[in-house]
């Protein structure tokens, strides 16, 4: 059965902490930064936003505020319905979440024209964060 119960302060903690690490990890302090941004059609040599730029800001940091909280959600939720006893456990779980959903959409991107590498950039940073914080959801509730 599912528990769809929320722990408040490990989901907001894990998701501040998501949508950090995401920033950080898709920043141009990355060394991976520039075969991403080529990856997904950016140029990789521009220096300022664009008025369309600008505008899409709000719907795009939006976007990525629902998606920093539904993410760590569904990862709290499987952990405790599973109810995984250690870190360890945690992490299995997280691991199998991210092998069956993240990957296998990942995939299907290919149809948009994504690139291998940028399957690859994104799939790491996916892996590390749902294999942790399904760790971290096991022994923070």
């Amino acid at each position: 059965m599912l528990v769809v119960s929320v722990s408040w302060l490990p989901l907001v903690v894990v998701a501040l902490v998501n949508f950090f690490l995401s920033w950080l990890y898709y920043s141009p302090a990355a060394p991976w930064f520039k075969i991403w941004q080529k990856g997904v059609g950016m140029d990789p040599n521009k220096k300022e936003m664009t008025e369309q730029d600008k505008k899409d800001m709000p719907r795009l940091m939006g976007g990525a505020l629902v998606a920093t909280f539904l993410f760590p959600y569904g990862i709290q939720v499987l952990v405790t319905s599973l109810k995984a006893p250690n870190f360890l456990s945690g992490t299995a779980i997280g691991l199998l979440a991210w092998l069956a959903f993240s990957v296998s959409h990942s995939l299907n991107t290919q149809f948009e024209g994504r690139k291998p590498s940028v399957l690859v950039i994104n799939n790491v940073l996916y892996l590390i964060t749902y294999a942790v914080y399904g760790g971290i959801f096991a022994v923070w509730r």
